[in-house]
């Protein structure tokens, strides 16, 4: 009987992915982010997917870069990030809003230096027409360089297309 039980919960499982609608996109927008004690303005770019599964909750990926010239110490330095997601969340609304946790890894190289570190945050997705979505997220990230440590801070306001 315990067989069988784990029998008809595997093909529930697997059938629930087979039944699941996967969305991709391309997204670009603008992020207030901070780093180095530095508020400044970063412009990102990326490619992502989601999994709407008909329980309607959603795992995704994106991946990612930005680039911002913050001024710290008067001095301009250039700013570069590539940065990939993992989230899970739940769609509401007959799907047109989607709210997610993040977990995040990042690469980074501010000036000559390469730090690296994970993060979380949250986001939401809402989307304006059938392949145009409006994405808000907040993320965190505890990043190290080989000389020294630092927090790295993003709001994101993205414009997604979606095929």
């Amino acid at each position: 009987m315990k067989n069988l039980k784990k029998i008809v919960i595997g093909i529930v499982a697997l059938s629930s992915f087979a039944s699941a609608q996967i969305v991709s996109d391309v997204h670009v927008g603008v992020s207030n982010a901070k780093v180095l004690d530095e508020t400044y303005t970063e412009f990102n770019l990326g490619y992502g997917f989601n999994k709407y599964f008909d329980s309607n909750v959603v795992l995704g990926s994106s991946l990612g870069f930005a680039y911002g010239n913050p001024n710290v110490n008067n001095k301009n330095i250039d700013v570069y990030t590539a940065y990939v997601d993992l989230k899970v969340g739940y769609a509401i609304f007959d799907k047109d809003m989607f709210l997610y946790a993040i977990g995040s890894g990042a690469l980074q190289g501010i000036d000559n230096n390469d730090g690296a570190g994970f993060g979380y945050g949250v986001g939401a997705d809402y989307r304006i027409t059938k392949s145009i979505a409006l994405n808000l997220e907040y993320k965190t990230y505890d990043m190290t360089t080989s000389r020294f440590d630092y927090d790295y801070e993003k709001a994101n306001l993205n414009l997604k297309y979606t095929f």
